[in-house]
């Protein structure tokens, strides 16, 4: 598993050894508690192990608590339309945003799609700009959220990648992404790239400010880099909260862009999306009507349920369903249908607000000036 392909499939019992190999931490109930001081409730994404490990949020918290700023950081590589499995880390993010009041910067790496991917470059410009406004769709604040396009501001990043470049030897680029000889020289240079916005508000304000990232597990070695290479730098590592990958609608693998019927798409219409749930959603329920009611289902792994939970605020509502739901009061059709109309209505929102801003996304576009 790298940031650019993943070979076979992670189970539920991998995450645990993975993190062990990754040098990150578990979330356990006491950092949960301590965040829980500052947010005042937990969002689903925690409660849940969505996002399950982390590098250094308890020094990010402690530092906040004694009136220190810290800002968020995560990204997109567009290489195409946009599913809910895409779409989850930014909904945390969010929630991060909302609840600390903090700065976030969002990274559309257009240049590693381009080295990456056999992707023309004006596809990939159309492409950015339709996740921009997905992305932006979910609410974030106008006046605290900055994208960066790294086409568009290649100066002030590539005169701080160079610095984290210069410490970056090929070596450890093949061992840590298992590169080889025949890869572009690009693929080589890139995370220097991903790597500057963890320390860009710093570079730019000439003082030391903490960032946070929120990112799935595949998109770690980029980050375990920085930490490396950034203190050499004289910048505080930046610290992480990670994510699991989300589950295709089949139950195995992930959500994938290259298999439509593996994902729910933001365009998805509400007539595809109950088709897909009703014909691919993996299932946790029996075979038959009578072995449902006698056994009950099993909720924690079936994907209705999951992207039920994942998007219905109420936690009531979702801690009855899957008591009936467990229980064999309910039954799998009805869990499926009560997912369709949660996703439709999640996406019915998106749409509404993606039209509202359309005409408004310069003002989302990073600009150095305001934070000098």
């Amino acid at each position: 598993m790298n940031p650019w392909e993943m070979s076979g499939e992670i189970k539920e019992q991998d995450y645990p050894k993975l993190i062990k190999e990754f040098g990150a931490k578990i979330i356990d109930d006491k950092l949960l508690n301590e965040l829980k001081k500052f947010t005042g409730e937990l969002h689903p994404f925690l409660t849940t192990k969505l996002f399950f490990a982390h590098r250094d949020l308890d020094t990010v918290l402690d530092d906040y608590s004694k009136g220190k700023e810290f800002y968020l950081y995560t990204g997109r590589g567009p290489s195409g339309k946009m599913h809910l499995g895409h779409l989850l880390p930014f909904i945390f993010t969010k929630w991060l945003q909302d609840k600390f009041d903090v700065d976030l910067l969002i990274q559309m790496t257009d240049d590693e799609k381009y080295l990456v991917r056999d992707i023309p470059m004006e596809e990939i410009r159309k492409n950015t700009h339709e996740n921009i406004l997905d992305i932006l769709s979910l609410g974030f604040k106008k006046e605290k959220t900055h994208v960066i396009i790294d086409s568009e501001q290649s100066k002030i990043l590539y005169n701080n990648a160079i610095l984290f470049a210069k410490r970056l030897t090929a070596s450890t680029a093949k061992a840590v992404f298992g590169l080889k000889d025949s890869d572009n020289v690009g693929k080589y240079f890139f995370t220097s790239m991903q790597a500057v916005p963890a320390f860009l508000l710093s570079a730019i304000k000439g003082r030391n400010i903490r960032c946070l990232i929120p990112y799935g597990i595949d998109q770690d070695d980029h980050f375990k880099l920085a930490r490396d290479i950034l203190p050499k730098l004289g910048y505080y590592k930046p610290s992480a909260i990670i994510s699991k990958l989300m589950p295709s609608l089949q139950g195995s693998g992930k959500m994938s862009s290259s298999d439509p019927n593996s994902s729910i798409f933001l365009d998805d219409n509400e007539e595809t999306v109950r088709r897909k749930i009703n014909k691919y959603a993996f299932s946790g329920g029996r075979d038959t009507k009578e072995e449902q009611r006698k056994l009950g289902a099993n909720p924690d792994i079936d994907f209705a349920f999951n992207m039920y939970r994942f998007l219905e605020p109420d936690q009531t509502k979702v801690d009855k369903v899957y008591s009936e739901y467990k229980s064999g009061r309910m039954l799998s059709g009805e869990m499926k249908a009560l997912s369709a109309d949660a996703i439709n209505a999640f996406l019915s929102k998106l749409r509404s607000r993606r039209e509202s801003i359309k005409d408004d996304v310069d003002s989302y576009m990073f600009d150095v000036d305001r934070f000098k």
